[in-house]
């Protein structure tokens, strides 16, 4: 069996379909986590950046590239359901 690893663009349709799953099973839930696994991996990206300015290590660049596709991947998701629904999410209160 060969090692065989995934390319950014198969990462990020892995995710995007994992979300897409999310926002049509409950749009609260999918709310809560798109916007708090984009805060934790956008926070972690920019943290591994300045201390790879600071001192370099052995960190593939390609660490880098998935940490920002997992950053993006739930904003464009999102983003993607709120013009699909015109910003009137089933919990909101107040629709857009």
């Amino acid at each position: 069996m060969e090692n065989r690893q995934l390319n950014l663009s198969e990462i990020f349709m892995i995710q995007a379909i994992l979300y897409l799953l999310v926002w049509l099973w409950n749009d609260y839930a999918a709310t809560i986590l798109s916007l708090s696994f984009a805060a934790v991996a956008l926070f972690i990206v920019v943290i591994a950046f300045i201390s790879e300015l600071i001192e370099p290590s052995k960190v593939p660049r390609k660490y880098f590239y998935i940490m920002l596709i997992s950053a993006f991947t739930p904003i464009i998701i999102g983003s993607f359901f709120m013009i699909l629904k015109k910003g009137a999410l089933d919990w909101m209160i107040f629709k857009l």
